[in-house]
């Protein structure tokens, strides 16, 4: 299925970049060191064509950061890492990679009042091979 290679490609691309210390997760233990990253929700789709088909992928990676100052900062170096890695992806497996590129980005502190979150959303276009 689509998502479950561009999932692979996001965490192959985030471990190669070692991006957070190899701190990427599905599901973040509960004593994950901070800063992390989780591959997140995706939306999928169907742009095929009767000349084939194709998918549009929204795929969701988050940032957390919990710096003693408070600040974004470092929630947004990690984008900033993030954002390098997943769009040099070069190969989704099992398809045509036509580009991967980000869609939206957003920073927030969540609720606790500690945590710092960034949400960026990478729209990948793909065909069938």
């Amino acid at each position: 299925m689509v998502g479950a290679e561009v999932q692979r490609a996001i965490f192959a691309a985030l471990t190669a970049a070692d991006v957070a210390g190899d701190r990427i997760y599905d599901q973040p233990p509960e004593d994950a060191v901070f800063p992390y990253v989780t591959i997140g929700d995706e939306q999928v789709l169907d742009d095929g064509t009767s000349c084939g088909d194709a998918w549009e992928v929204y795929a969701d990676v988050h940032g957390w950061s919990r710096p003693a100052t408070g600040s974004k900062i470092e929630v947004k170096d990690l984008r900033a890492a993030i954002v390098a890695a997943v769009t040099g992806i070069s190969t989704v497996s099992g398809f045509s990679l036509i580009s991967v590129s980000v869609d939206t980005s957003r920073t927030r502190r969540d609720p606790d009042g500690l945590t710092e979150h960034d949400i960026t959303t990478f729209k990948f276009l793909l065909n069938g091979l």
